[in-house]
């Protein structure tokens, strides 16, 4: 069984949820379980990716249930549980739900229902034959039914998958010919991918040029490189030169630029112009030497004997992870009187580095600190050689006094401030607290329009704190205090005022500072640990007893009633569904694109339809309720604090609104397996639902930034 991917990489991850925690112990009584129906709009997620591998099985033919189900269900909530499970990954229990279904149901609504799910779950769990066969026969028993056209493009995923591109392709242009003018860009786009991987190189290209003209988010410049790229193939290599050419002048982005060209260059080959190729792949290795593709551009050039500048060679080798052959390349620039020695210093002490020999890499940035001032990588050399003294010799003092003689020699360097943050963090971490302290003060005070002033003068506090000078930590809480410029900063500096006066024996000033610390960020960490301290409360304590059931529908009902008062909107204003939102053509294609599994690019067009409201409050309000019903509970809350904004409403005052918003925005959805798994593990639920907010805010189609697992 497979769970939704968000809950698994969250528990390995779940100190990163501590802030969240304390949020949600404010609104233990938390909202409901992750599914519901919108009032008037079906809601009908699926969440998963496909497996890659073909497995090789014998389609069978439904129903085959292979889980205990429960036979006296309705039908149309058998369809629901196993839409659920769907959601939930457990594919075994949604094809017995929908098996159960299919063996008791007579309703074609229902059935059509039924087949459309477990072909979802068939290609979700990767049984492909399986998946065509049940999406089949929905089409050819029930033709009318609206599960068709979806029954066609799930069918056109289990044969790329399978790699049948050919028919991936038909059962895409089926899926065009009944639902056209909604999502055709993305579609376009996915059948010209099989017509290319199929080797229909001109079909493929003249899709792409159609996805490129149909309204969508989609890369426009991936688009017009596949146009290219198929054009190539299909044989005219002068007309994709053309089109490479047009795209290289309107584009900015460097690897953009040395892919395209890397494809010149070989088609200039295939076209017998060979220096015309040479002159392309030149381009790339001269002038986007961190490209990938400049790498193959330069392969090109040298099995072809053309001479390439040593020193970008060098370049390019390093950052293709070739040491051996770029340390080769600048020996050979060094040695002839180059125009350029410095920038060769500092990528031999890169490569150096990066192969371990530390002492040598410093030594190459010593020559380029020394006799080249005034160039473009003289403050990156004492930036290197710096980290490289305290991060990989643990040589902290002498990794200080490096960066702290770069900010002798040069007071006025933009990078000064950055280099004294530096040289604190090495004190710091080298256990001398006292110099981290100095440091940091310093920031703050030489560097005050420095972005790190703040935090700098932040961290002394801390460091003179940890040393037990109480009086010392005051001061320099006082001075963050004094710069700081959002709730969560000044929350944190009193809170360690607090403990500061706390530390010298002035317990009511102490008391006093943290009721201030208390109010200042209600929503944040700071000012509910400052609420902790003056209850007495151990840190992170968890409480025994809590009620996560609430009554939504009623409490929704409240909040229309406070988004009509609130933005004086007329009495009997319905605000129970969509309204004019359901014909915004960003809606109607994000709608789609969820209902197909495409949710990353679902939720790319909702998302322009959130940023297009944000002075919209009853349309923010109607978005926000539809995306939490759908599934999509980070946009929801987004839009939902969308809604308190215009209301005028802050971190600090937005609990004062309905609980409603508050519920949604520190909700506890996916409740099924998050309580199943926090009994096994032995977490508190909370600290588990805390976890996943801060991860992901409940979006169950993203993947930790660890890429944990």
């Amino acid at each position: 069984m497979q769970h939704c991917a968000v809950i698994h990489w969250s528990l390995r991850r779940c100190i990163t949820g501590l802030r969240a925690l304390l949020i949600l112990f404010i609104w233990s009584a938390a909202v409901l379980a992750c599914t519901r129906t919108y009032r008037g709009v079906p809601a009908t997620p699926v969440s998963t990716s496909l497996p890659a591998a073909v497995p090789q099985s014998t389609p069978t033919p439904l129903p085959i249930p292979t889980a205990t189900a429960t036979p006296t269900a309705a039908p149309a909530a058998q369809i629901e549980k196993g839409g659920h499970a769907l959601r939930n990954g457990d594919w075994d229990q949604a094809l017995a739900m929908y098996g159960e279904v299919l063996k008791s149901a007579s309703d074609p609504q229902i059935q059509s229902a039924a087949l459309l799910g477990a072909g979802k779950a068939y290609l979700a769990a990767g049984k492909y034959p399986e998946a065509i066969q049940t999406l089949g026969t929905l089409i050819s028993q029930y033709p009318q039914a609206r599960e068709v056209a979806w029954a066609h493009f799930y069918q056109a995923q289990a044969y790329s998958v399978s790699k049948d591109d050919l028919s991936a392709a038909q059962k895409y242009l089926d899926y065009l010919t009944i639902r056209p003018g909604v999502i055709d860009s993305y579609v376009l786009g996915l059948r010209a991918d099989a017509l290319f991987a199929a080797g229909d190189y001109a079909g493929a290209a003249n899709d792409y040029r159609a996805a490129l003209q149909a309204p969508s988010l989609a890369d426009g410049t991936l688009l017009e490189m596949k146009v290219a790229r198929s054009v190539a193939l299909s044989g005219d290599l002068p007309g994709a030169i053309a089109l490479y050419d047009d795209l290289y002048t309107r584009t900015e982005n460097e690897n953009t630029r040395a892919l395209i060209d890397l494809r010149k260059g070989q088609a200039y080959t295939n076209l017998g112009q060979v220096q015309d190729a040479y002159a392309a792949y030149l381009d790339a290795v001269n002038n986007y030497p961190t490209a990938y593709e400049s790498y193959s551009a330069l392969q090109a050039l040298v099995e072809a004997g053309v001479t390439v500048d040593e020193l970008n060679r060098g370049i390019v080798d390093y950052y293709a992870g070739q040491y051996g052959l770029a340390a080769a390349a600048l020996d050979r620039y060094l040695q002839k009187s180059p125009p350029d020695p410095a920038t060769a210093l500092y990528y031999y002490g890169l490569i150096l580095q990066a192969q371990g020999g530390y002492a040598g890499a410093i030594a190459q940035w010593d020559k380029l600190i020394q006799n080249y001032p005034d160039h473009r990588y003289w403050d990156d050399a004492w930036e290197q050689k710096g980290y490289t003294q305290w991060a990989y010799l643990d040589q902290y003092a002498e990794g200080v006094k490096t960066l702290l003689d770069f900010v002798e020699r040069a007071p006025r360097h933009p990078r000064a401030g950055e280099f004294v943050f530096d040289a604190a963090a090495a004190a710091e971490r080298g256990g001398d607290l006292d110099q981290a302290a100095k440091l940091w003060e310093r920031v703050g005070v030489e560097y005050p329009n420095d972005t790190r002033a703040q935090r700098a003068l932040f961290l002394a506090g801390i460091s003179r704190y940890r040393r037990q000078d109480y009086q010392g930590a005051f001061l320099s809480f006082q001075r963050a205090l004094s710069v700081a410029d959002n709730l969560n900063d000044r929350a944190a500096a009193m809170l360690w005022s607090a403990k500061s006066l706390q530390g010298m024996g002035q317990e009511g000033e102490m008391r006093a500072t943290l009721e201030q610390a208390s109010t200042v960020d209600p929503t944040g960490y700071y000012s509910v640990r400052a609420r902790d301290l003056l209850n007495g409360r151990e840190p992170f304590k968890l409480p025994l007893a809590y009620d996560l059931a609430v009554d939504s529908a009623a409490e929704q009902l409240k909040a229309d009633e406070w988004v009509r008062t609130t933005f004086n909107l007329p009495a009997d204003k319905d605000l129970s569904g969509l309204g004019n939102l359901a014909q915004d053509p960003y809606l109607a294609r994000g709608a789609e694109l969820w209902e197909l599994g495409l949710y990353s690019e679902a939720r790319g067009e909702f998302e322009q339809l959130r940023s297009s409201l944000q002075q919209d409050a009853e349309n923010s309000y109607r978005l926000t309720n539809y995306l939490d019903e759908l599934g999509l509970h980070r946009q929801a809350t987004l839009a939902a604090r969308q809604v308190l904004a215009l209301a005028g409403m802050n971190d600090a005052t937005s609990l004062g609104a309905p609980a409603y918003f508050n519920h949604l925005r520190f909700g506890t959805h996916y409740n099924d397996l998050i309580l199943p798994l926090a009994q096994k593990y032995g977490f508190h639920p909370l600290f588990l639902f805390s976890v996943v907010r801060q991860e992901s805010l409940f979006e169950s189609f993203v993947r930790s930034s660890a890429e944990a697992s």
